[in-house]
C-alpha cells in the first residue's frame, strides 16, 4: 500500500539488506551464500556491518575472515531480540490489522443512517468500540534487557535499553512506516517492500510461479518434466 512516503529508498535498502537479506536467514544460510557467493556474501556483510557497528568502526580495516566472523556473531546475538520483534509484529499483521478493520467497519455502519446498526448510535459510540493499540513487551533471554514495542500510528514505537549491537537494531527500526515491511507470499519470511507491488522474498517469485503452474495444471507440468527427463537421459 505504501502509504508512507517520508522514508527515503536508501533507508529502505539498509533495512532489506539488514531484515530480509541477514536476519530472516540462519547462520545455516548464512555460511552457505559464503561458502556459494562469496562476493555477494561480504557485500552483504560489508552493509551489515556499516549499519551496526561502532561510528569509528569501519568494515573496510577488516579482512574477509574477520568480516565474516563479526557478522555471524552479531547475528547470534540479535536473532533472539529479532525472533521477538518478528513475533510481535506478525501478529500485528495478521491480526490487529483485521480487528482494527472490523472496529472501523463497525463505527461506520453505526453512523450509517441506511445502516441497521444505526438504530444502535445511542448505544455505542467510537468510544466504547474503540481499543488501545497492543503493547508488545518482552524480556531479552539470559538479560536483564526488557524491550516495549507497540504499533500505534503504523511506526514502530519503541522504548528500548540494552547493548550497543541491540541498540543499533532497535535504532534502524524506530519509526520505520509498518506499510513497507509485509510477509513473503511463498516462504513467509518478513521482507522489506523497496518496490511498489512486491510480494515475494528474494528468489521466492519464480518457485510461487511454478507451484501456481502446478496447481493450475499438474498433468502438464508432469508430462514437461518427464520431456526434460528423457532430454537430459540422451544428453540433449
Amino acid at each position: 500500500m505504501m502509504k508512507n512516503k517520508n522514508i527515503d529508498l536508501s533507508r529502505k535498502k539498509n533495512l532489506k539488506s539488514l531484515i530480509e537479506d541477514y536476519l530472516e536467514h540462519n547462520l545455516l544460510q548464512l555460511k552457505d551464500l559464503h561458502q556459494k557467493n562469496p562476493d555477494q556474501a561480504l557485500d552483504l556483510f560489508h552493509n551489515v556491518f556499516q549499519l551496526l557497528c561502532d561510528p569509528t568502526d569501519d568494515a573496510d580495516d577488516l579482512t574477509p575472515d574477520q568480516l565474516k566472523g563479526a557478522i555471524l556473531e552479531w547475528h547470534s546475538l540479535l536473532t533472539p531480540v529479532w525472533k521477538k520483534i518478528r513475533g510481535a509484529f506478525l501478529d500485528y499483521y495478521r491480526n490487529v490489522l483485521s480487528e482494527r478493520d472490523n472496529r472501523l467497519k463497525m463505527i461506520s455502519a453505526i453512523n450509517d443512517p441506511s445502516s441497521p446498526l444505526a438504530e444502535y448510535k445511542d448505544v455505542f459510540d467510537e468510544y466504547a468500540l474503540s481499543s488501545d493499540e497492543k503493547t508488545f513487551s518482552f524480556k531479552i533471554p539470559r538479560s536483564p534487557i526488557t524491550i516495549t514495542l507497540s504499533f500505534d500510528s503504523d511506526k514502530f514505537i519503541i522504548s528500548m535499553e540494552g547493548t550497543r549491537i541491540i541498540d543499533r537494531l532497535l535504532l534502524q527500526l524506530k519509526d520505520t512506516p509498518i506499510d513497507i515491511f509485509s510477509v513473503c507470499g511463498h516462504c513467509g519470511k518478513i521482507i522489506i517492500v523497496t518496490r511498489k507491488g512486491k510480494r515475494f522474498h528474494s528468489g521466492c517469485a519464480a518457485k510461487a510461479n511454478q507451484k501456481e503452474k502446478w496447481q493450475r495444471d499438474p498433468e502438464g507440468c508432469r508430462q514437461k518434466e518427464r520431456i526434460r527427463y528423457r532430454q537430459r537421459m540422451k544428453g540433449i
